[in-house]
């Protein structure tokens, strides 16, 4: 039998729809710390969690998020390139081109969790999660940040996004920055200026789900479209076939 907490406000994103606008600056990062704890535990097992979005995050307070659903978690030295299963615009690039998952791909979707506790939209909500975002993610394609983010956690969130696997930072140095920041002078500054800028924002209104994209799906799903090719000399290489027809129109 499995004992499980209570999770009281629902999933992370049901949390941001009912309660953003409640959220300080020292609440997001909170959240955050709490969820990369979580990782920092699933990684030192051995263990990647493979399908990490807001809909598996779940929250007992406005403040504390726990990582959930792990049916996709599998060893690091696991992969079956045969079938890939997620929800697009938190799976990195080289999962999306080449099918490959490692520990590094983990924090490439803890990136766009930070997005999105920090602006209160899920990425690419206003767009179809199809091929053509696809091509668009692995060609190093971003959601637009729409508000004012305190530097020093942009930067953070901008390093987990980063297109080169190895240049993402490990879920240990989150927990230990995260922690950092919730006393740091610097960042309480940065938080200052950033509150500051975004009441000047009249653009910046808080997500409202009513106007998600019908084909955004924020759902895990097998992903049928991404054709396996195998590389010459049995390299095991995988590419996305990308239909002429679509090609050229990449999202700007």
């Amino acid at each position: 039998m499995m004992v499980m907490q209570y999770a009281r406000y629902g999933s992370l994103r049901k949390m941001l729809n009912n309660n953003f606008n409640e959220l300080t600056w020292k609440n997001k990062i909170e959240n955050l710390y709490y969820i990369a704890l979580g990782l920092v535990k699933i990684h030192e097992t051995g263990l990647m969690h493979k399908d990490l979005h807001s809909g598996n995050i779940v929250n007992g307070t406005k403040t504390s998020s726990y990582i959930t659903d792990f049916g996709l978690c599998k060893p690091v030295t696991e992969n079956d390139p045969e079938k890939i299963y997620g929800v697009i615009p938190y799976m990195a690039p080289e999962t999306l081109n080449r099918r490959e998952y490692t520990q590094a791909s983990d924090i490439y979707s803890f990136g766009m969790i930070m997005y999105e506790v920090f602006t209160s939209y899920p990425p690419y909500y206003n767009i179809p999660h199809d091929k053509k975002l696809v091509i668009s993610i692995c060609n190093g394609h971003k959601p637009e940040i729409m508000c004012e983010i305190p530097q020093l956690l942009k930067y953070l969130m901008e390093k987990c996004w980063d297109t080169d696997p190895s240049n993402r930072p490990k879920a240990i140095v989150l927990k230990f920055l995260l922690n950092s920041y919730t006393i740091d002078s610097e960042i309480i500054k940065q938080i200052e200026k950033a509150d500051e800028a975004n009441k000047l924002n009249k653009n910046f209104i808080q997500y409202n789900p009513e106007i998600t994209h019908p084909q955004a799906i924020y759902t895990s799903r097998h992903l049928p479209f991404l054709k396996s090719k195998k590389a010459e000399h049995d390299t095991k290489q995988w590419d996305l076939k990308i239909p002429e027809n679509i090609s050229k129109h990449y999202i700007s």
